[in-house]
């Protein structure tokens, strides 16, 4: 293969989303594009748990965006994306520290360390709850599936749901309760079932 002919592949692999660094744009793929805005928010707060204020966790965040933006090419597709997303974030907030270190007081990196360590944990078994979640409701009836949404995505207020169903506040709540349980069950059950094929 040329390397006109490993340009042009390269090119096919990307869209139009870019990073600006400085001047020059950095281009990334769409799955790289996609899954760094996913994990915004969770960027964002694993960040601002740290700093404890949000204009630096802002600031730590759009340097983190640039930085992924910027090595897009040293991620492997099909590889633990927020793993690596994370591990970024991990290395802006260590030149955050080292810079700020010398204007305030901020904790130690030793103790950054010690709550990253134990936030790893965290977020893989978020990941494979959420997962897990997503594949447990697919198996609710209709009218269980719309119940939940109605409650928990569109936020409607127990006795509005009452009054379109023509329910009484407590049988909703009863049925919600009934719903959290199967869920959490279902949940529970696909993560051992993980364990222990691994």
């Amino acid at each position: 293969m040329t390397d006109e002919t490993a340009d042009h592949r390269d090119s096919a692999s990307t869209d139009d989303t870019n990073c600006a660094s400085g001047n020059r744009p950095t281009h990334i793929s769409i799955e790289v594009a996609t899954q760094l805005s996913a994990i915004q928010p969770r960027l964002y707060g694993f960040i601002l748990k740290r700093l404890a204020n949000h204009e630096q966790a802002a600031e730590v965040l759009q340097k983190t965006n640039l930085a992924i933006c910027e090595n897009a090419a040293r991620y492997t597709p099909d590889s633990n994306f927020s793993a690596w997303a994370f591990t970024v974030a991990r290395f802006q907030l260590l030149a955050w520290r080292t810079t700020a270190s010398r204007n305030r007081l901020v904790f130690t990196d030793s103790l950054h360390e010690t709550i990253d360590n134990a936030s790893d944990a965290t977020a893989t078994a978020h990941d494979d709850r959420v997962l897990a979640l997503r594949d447990c409701l697919t198996k609710l009836k209709h009218d269980d599936l719309r119940l939940i949404q109605q409650r928990y995505r569109d936020a409607n207020a127990l006795a509005d749901l009452a009054k379109a169903l023509q329910k009484t506040v407590d049988a909703i709540g009863m049925r919600l309760s009934r719903l959290r349980r199967q869920l959490a069950d279902c949940i529970r059950n696909k993560l051992q079932a993980q364990l222990a094929e691994d």
